[in-house]
């Protein structure tokens, strides 16, 4: 387990690749749990907790199919299961690293102040989480990393764009 957190660690660090990590139906499905967990958790200051399943299954459903229809269109469809793997490992840190900073802005919120540190904390989370992404695509679909930055943001683009359509009560 402390071999793989380490590897983990690596892509997140930009120094490892999803191809890095076993191929594992069980790695893939615990991953997945994981950032399940991980991110209702780090909505639930701002949504109820019911809300934030739909939100979080969702969120894996544009996962799925946005990763599916990438590597199909570069023809890597084999690197399906370790992508996910890595996706959703790596999301799932940085949305651990980011719920105790999300749980405080939100209480800031309610009493009309804005912690500038804890929003520029929050914001160097966000987009150390981005260039984690960036990377993993660049790894699994063979591109170099402006086109991985422009695919990540295309993804972070099709996710919001479609919980803003399906939850617009959210503000996600």
């Amino acid at each position: 387990m402390v071999e793989l957190l380490k590897r983990y660690l690596k892509i997140c660090l930009l120094t490892n690749g999803p191809e890095d990590l076993p191929y594992s139906q069980l790695l893939f499905q615990f991953a997945l749990f994981l950032y399940f967990i991980s991110g209702c958790l780090s909505t639930w200051p701002t949504v109820a907790m019911s809300d934030s399943i739909w939100v979080m299954l969702l969120d894996i459903i544009i996962l799925f199919v946005f990763i599916w229809v990438c590597l199909f269109a570069f023809n890597k469809r084999s690197r399906f299961l370790q992508t996910i793997t890595a996706l959703a490992g790596v999301g799932a840190i940085f949305q651990l690293l980011a719920w105790p900073l999300l749980f405080y802005v939100n209480q800031a919120k309610q009493l009309d102040t804005m912690p500038i540190e804890a929003s520029f904390l929050l914001l160097l989370i966000i987009s150390w989480n981005l260039a984690a992404y960036a990377h993993i695509f660049r790894q699994a679909f063979g591109i170099r990393m402006p086109a991985a930055f422009i695919m990540t943001i295309t993804y972070i683009v099709i996710n919001m764009t479609t919980r803003g359509m399906l939850f617009p009560d959210l503000g996600v």
